[in-house]
């Protein structure tokens, strides 16, 4: 809600309220119930963790990597599944989610920001699902905003009948699978019910504890942050700051230590030949962006002479540009020169991480300098 207002009730959204509001009790009861009775099947929790990772890719790797930025594109076979695995997460169809989550870009930490964390750490958790669509500062799904996904068959299909589809993924059909070793209320109760209240919050924490704790390396025009902590539970989506920054790049972790399966699972696809067209941001601008935050956090007064040696960074970074360019188009016609330009390329990647090291610690320098002054 925007900031000052108070939801009425006749704005409440009862069906999604009373469903978020319940489904951790009844979770716990569950669980309480089987821990009682020690009633817990081995299959059965095995498969509950697979249907957590499943759906939970189905909303990173697909809802959102995919769908809503396209940062990969992806053979019919993997939208099919990621489209009916990310149902059972039950956070709403393709479209609905694909729609706000656009619109939390374009409109980030603004009243249009329909989860903004600027009304609050419970609205962006939570709050934000209990209004009707068109009150309270959420805005109506507009299918010009998603054409690019509205024309897609599968996923026109389970958004018209998102209610059965979700329902069926979440609870039936673990219910039905895990009627093989005779369990079938274990899966819909710990498979189903347990499952989806853990994915649940695990998506919720993006929005409300990745824009509140953590580090912002690459801009503080938003209030994304860096978590890895985050990124534990959220198949590596706690990387928030870089993600908001740079949206297309279907990594949220770049480095290749950064705990991130999302982006691991997007490589292994590619790999395979099920995905392709796999966007990555260039290294000159994402050191560009790192550098320009490092000495944003140096007063005006210590800055002399940062100018002067980024614009040696930024020679360097476009001779590697220029360079990738050349490259690119000799690989794809396949000229002679390619192998040269490969070395090349591998020499302007080097000059450009000692560019980025001499600026950094020519930024270090001068905010050690403005403290010793201070």
């Amino acid at each position: 809600m925007p900031t000052g207002d108070i939801m009425k009730l006749k704005d409440f959204r009862w069906s999604t309220g009373v469903f978020l509001i319940l489904s951790p009790l009844g979770a716990a009861a569950a669980l309480a119930w089987y821990f009682y009775y020690d009633a817990f099947q081995w299959q059965t929790v095995t498969w509950a963790v697979f249907m957590a990772f499943a759906t939970g890719m189905g909303i990173t790797v697909g809802y959102h990597r995919l769908f809503s930025h396209k940062s990969y594109e992806a053979a019919a076979p993997i939208r099919w599944l990621l489209t009916f695995f990310g149902a059972g997460a039950l956070e709403k169809s393709v479209i609905e989610w694909s729609h706000d989550h656009r619109n939390h870009h374009r409109f980030v930490d603004t009243d249009q920001d329909p989860y903004s964390i600027n009304k609050g750490f419970f609205h962006a958790h939570i709050g934000w699902l209990f209004v009707k669509r068109g009150t309270n500062g959420r805005a109506k799904v507009d299918i010009n905003q998603v054409k690019d996904l509205w024309a897609d068959p599968f996923i026109r299909f389970q958004h018209n009948y998102y209610t059965a589809f979700g329902l069926f993924v979440c609870f039936l059909f673990p219910g039905l699978v895990a009627l093989a070793w005779g369990d079938f209320w274990g899966g819909v109760l710990i498979a189903g019910l347990v499952r989806v209240v853990v994915v649940h919050h695990g998506t919720f924490c993006i929005n409300s504890i990745c824009h509140s704790i953590g580090q912002q390396p690459y801009s503080s025009r938003h209030t994304a942050r860096d978590s890895w902590i985050s990124a534990l539970f959220t198949f590596g989506e706690g990387y928030h700051n870089y993600h908001h920054e740079y949206p297309a790049d279907y990594r949220n972790g770049i480095r290749a230590w950064q705990y991130d399966p999302s982006k691991w699972m997007i490589w292994t696809l590619s790999k395979l030949g099920l995905a392709s067209n796999l966007i990555r941001m260039p290294d000159e601008k994402i050191l560009e962006s790192k550098l320009e935050m490092k000495a944003s956090r140096v007063d005006s007064a210590h800055r002399s002479g940062l100018e002067a040696n980024m614009e040696e960074f930024s020679r360097v970074a476009s001779e590697l540009k220029q360079t990738r360019k050349a490259y690119m188009k000799a690989r794809k016609e396949k000229a002679p020169a390619t192998a040269d330009l490969e070395k090349t390329l591998k020499r302007n990647r080097k000059a450009l991480l000692a560019a980025y090291k001499s600026q950094k610690s020519r930024i270090r320098m001068a905010g050690r300098s403005a403290v010793s002054a201070a």
